[in-house]
């Protein structure tokens, strides 16, 4: 077996990487990186955290401050002119957390600051007043100092909104008043500039980056760059050797791969590099590594059913890009990563929509866990010690499962219901059940569309379909009688679809009560086709 290259966890520079004396595994990217660099365009890519971006700008630094030793080997190394090395300037905002305006002020003139020490311009040669004209002064300074024209390099341009989105409204509209400012700088300074190159999660509307004569061109959807960041199936089975020998690959497929920008499929980096560092042991590398509270806060603001962020259609306006005053939780969930594009549909006007859903078993676990204890304030560890829900649909020991249902409804405290009254729309219980079974990884859809309406919602396992319905206050039936729920399912055949997939069918009632909070009764039945 030949020798295993080390894993490059932790490793956030090229530079680091491609030191002769190392020997870190690298996925080439530098095809992609020769296409962007050859021209003299503005160029955004918005991508998930953690997804390498960071790599990529330092990529962009090594290359256009003539580093050639680096790139020997790759595909871009006799393909470039090395003879040409440019000033680069590296604005990166993702090394700290903002909690004030002052915080994202520090940080952007530190990053002037830095620049300066860099090429030995001493800061106080900056006269200009505010953060934007400094950045102005500095482009020229630079571009007089070396006559050249200069790279700036601008790495998660947009996390001082992220982290102040969390906590304030007026102060993230304060932060991107100052990111606004500051960026002017850079179409004031179009005539010294070479390339430009700028990260980020979203992509808001009213920072001054997206419209004017020097546009960034978004690349975020652009199929050429699909692959920029991230790996593919391709890059796994050629670059990492024996790493995934004896590795369940299909597995790995389930828990890491899905995001998709309109090219091959990719997986999350730090996810694959920490399981392998774990010795192949599945877990949610990525969600742990941070916790997107500004997700939460906006889940919790807004009225916001669970089930429908699954499967969910948004125009490619409201996919790409939204402003403050107009937050779209679904399109601010695409861009963090925790839903991706399924499917794009051409609208017969000339536009296009997207299809989404989420990505892997990770996100769907995690998302709908987070999603589980915000609408019932119950303790996340709580709630995983309920899987016993998803064992029992595995033996189809359904009254095991309607244990673990009520149990988990008496878990909500009473003081979330008290001023919304959300316990009488079946819209709650339907999210509730949702994230409650897709957080503990059942296989689970809703919303169902057949010839004849819509399923509440479908349960999958190896064996067996369970075709469910939701009603709320409905009568309970005498007798023998079913009811309500099962009789819908009956009527409108929603079991038809699934008749012959081989695996046996239940029907499944549920039916709450306003006033308990909880199930009423739960019923069950076979499907049976004379």
């Amino acid at each position: 077996m030949s020798k295993r290259q080390a894993l490059p966890i932790g490793v956030q520079t090229f530079e680091k990487l491609r030191e002769p004396n190392q020997d870190f595994l690298y996925v080439d990217k530098t095809e992609y990186v020769f296409e962007m660099a050859k021209s003299y365009g503005y160029y955004f890519l918005s991508r998930p955290r953690r997804f390498g971006k960071s790599m990529l700008c330092s990529t962009f630094e090594a290359l256009f401050e003539g580093k050639q030793e680096l790139f020997e080997g790759l595909y871009i190394h006799d393909k470039w002119d090395w003879s040409q090395s440019y000033p680069v300037i590296r604005i990166d905002l993702s090394g700290i957390n903002y909690e004030n305006l002052e915080s994202v002020k520090d940080q952007l003139g530190n990053s002037l600051l830095r620049t300066c020490l860099k090429h030995n311009i001493p800061f106080e040669d900056l006269k200009q007043n505010g953060l934007g004209p400094k950045f102005g002064e500095l482009i020229e300074k630079l571009h007089q100092k070396y006559e050249s024209k200069i790279v700036i390099l601008i790495d998660e341009y947009d996390k001082p909104v992220q982290d102040t989105l969390s906590s304030d409204d007026q102060l993230a509209a304060k932060s991107l008043d100052v990111l606004r400012g500051f960026y002017s700088a850079i179409k004031a300074s179009d005539q010294y500039i070479r390339f430009c190159f700028m990260t980020g999660i979203t992509k808001f509307t009213g920072v001054g980056l997206f419209s004017g004569a020097n546009n960034f061109e978004d690349i975020t959807l652009d199929g050429q760059y699909a692959s920029i960041c991230g790996f593919t199936q391709n890059e796994l089975e050629t670059c990492f050797g024996s790493y995934f020998d004896d590795v369940d690959m299909e597995e790995v497929k389930a828990w890491y791969n899905g995001y998709n920008y309109l090219g091959d499929k990719v997986y999350n980096p730090f996810d694959i590099l920490l399981f392998l560092k774990k010795k192949a042991d599945f877990d949610n590398y990525w969600w742990d590594s941070g916790q997107p509270n500004f997700l939460v806060k906006m889940f919790e603001k807004g009225v916001y059913e669970t089930y429908e962020l699954d499967n969910l259609e948004l125009s490619a306006q409201e996919l790409k890009q939204f402003s403050l005053t107009n937050l779209n939780l679904a399109s601010l969930l695409w861009q963090a990563g925790y839903l991706t594009i399924t499917k794009v549909i051409q609208e017969p006007y000339g536009g296009k929509s997207y299809v989404l859903s989420t990505p892997n078993r990770e996100v769907q676990m995690t998302l709908n866990m987070l999603f589980l204890v915000s609408l019932t304030a119950v303790e996340s560890n709580r709630l995983l010690k309920r899987n016993d829900a998803i064992r029992s649909l595995y033996k189809n020991d359904l009254t095991r499962f309607e244990a673990s249902v009520r149990a988990m409804f008496s878990a909500i405290p009473f003081n979330n219901y008290v001023q919304s009254n959300i316990q009488k729309y079946e819209g709650y219980y339907a999210s509730v059940m949702f994230s409650f079974l897709a957080g503990l990884g059942l296989k689970c859809r809703t919303e169902e569309s057949t010839s004849k309406g819509r399923i509440d919602m479908v349960m999958e396992t190896p064996t067996h379909i369970y075709v469910v319905e939701f009603k709320v206050n409905a009568p309970k039936p005498k007798g023998k009688e079913q009811g309500e729920a099962i009789q819908q399912i009956h009527q409108q055949k929603y079991y038809a679809p699934y008749l012959n997939d081989g695996r046996k069918i239940i029907l499944i009632g549920m039916h709450f009560n306003e006033q308990e909070r909880n199930l009423d009764w739960f019923e069950v039945d076979d499907v049976v086709e004379g």
